[in-house]
């Protein structure tokens, strides 16, 4: 079996049996070998052929800064049941190291390793696992033009981030855009889109986030009004469907300048599915609006937003 190996891949945790373990981060360090098949990525040259390694990298960071576990036995489990997420890989070898383990004698390391494997018709051997919940690639549009949107936006990160099942994969860069069709005197829109991956289904995923609109003071009385928090499902694994609730594609994504923006920025090679979809670029070179957004913050996710003070609350 053909195999991909992450080396050293750390983060900080906070585990171990001591008390102090439970509260003071320490450094974690992973290496994974991923066990997959390669051949149709070896003649196709094709990404979607393969595993995404910095997805996976990703999940191990998320996995050793979650919630804390007193063994790093679990913390490799918790690790390789991540991994197996990804329906491609068939087993799984990780290794956990614990460099600043609180030992009383020298030391180098101290290292757990633990083998998966998914099982199937033609192999049976090593544990049996769950059935990996299927998991989507979402885009979802943020905005918003009242008191602080820019802080409900990186809230809002944290919430979606933060439901079971969710993993936020990309930011974009933060946008201001100028309100079209609205009341002179109507403050900028921000806007960003995120990519998020998740186990929920579109209907769950929509509560989810009409949950953190409310949070935020979203109401829904005045559908083009002015709004604190606004998101939206934009695309979800390419569905199309013609759901009053939640259409898919988003209907007007194709003409929206504020998100296919920021989308080209998280995908150079991004394409819009539906019957006005196409190659995200060309959609945003066509569209009538493309003037009135500005790009302004690239690191808006750590609090800078490219707004200075004086015009933060009137701007945005």
């Amino acid at each position: 079996m053909d195999s991909i190996t992450l080396r050293g891949v750390s983060a900080q945790g906070t585990h171990g049996v001591l008390d102090f373990e439970h509260t003071q981060p320490q450094t974690f360090s992973v290496d994974a070998t991923l066990f997959v098949d390669l051949s149709k990525a070896g003649a196709s040259d094709d990404l979607a052929d393969t595993v995404d390694y910095g997805q996976i990298a990703a999940r191990i960071v998320r996995a050793i800064e979650g919630e804390h576990l007193d063994l790093i036995e679990a913390l490799a489990a918790r690790i390789a049941d991540s991994i197996l997420q990804t329906s491609a890989i068939r087993r799984v070898r990780v290794t956990v190291h614990k460099p600043e383990a609180p030992i009383k004698v020298p030391f180098s390391d101290v290292e757990v390793s633990i083998e998966r494997s998914r099982v199937t018709e033609e192999n049976t051997e090593g544990p049996e696992l769950p059935q990996a919940p299927t998991t989507h690639r979402v885009i979802v549009a943020m905005g918003g033009n009242l008191n602080d949107p820019a802080t409900a936006m990186r809230s809002a990160v944290v919430a979606m981030d933060g439901i079971p099942g969710n993993q936020i994969m990309g930011i974009s860069p933060l946008y201001r855009t100028t309100p079209w069709g609205m009341e002179e005197g109507t403050p900028d829109f921000l806007n960003a889109v995120v990519e998020l991956s998740t186990t929920m289904e579109p209907m769950d995923l929509l509560k989810a986030l009409q949950m953190i609109e409310a949070a935020h003071g979203r109401s829904r009385e005045v559908h083009w009004g002015s709004r604190p928090l606004d998101l939206d499902i934009i695309d979800f694994d390419g569905a199309v469907t013609n759901n009053p609730v939640l259409t898919l594609p988003h209907p007007r994504a194709w003409q929206r300048a504020f998100v296919l923006a920021p989308m080209l920025d998280l995908d150079p090679n991004a394409v819009l599915p539906g019957e006005h979809g196409g190659k995200v670029a060309s959609l945003l070179e066509g569209c009538p609006d493309k003037d009135a957004v500005e790009r302004i913050s690239d690191d808006w996710i750590l609090g800078n937003t490219g707004v200075s003070d004086e015009t933060a609350g009137e701007r945005s």
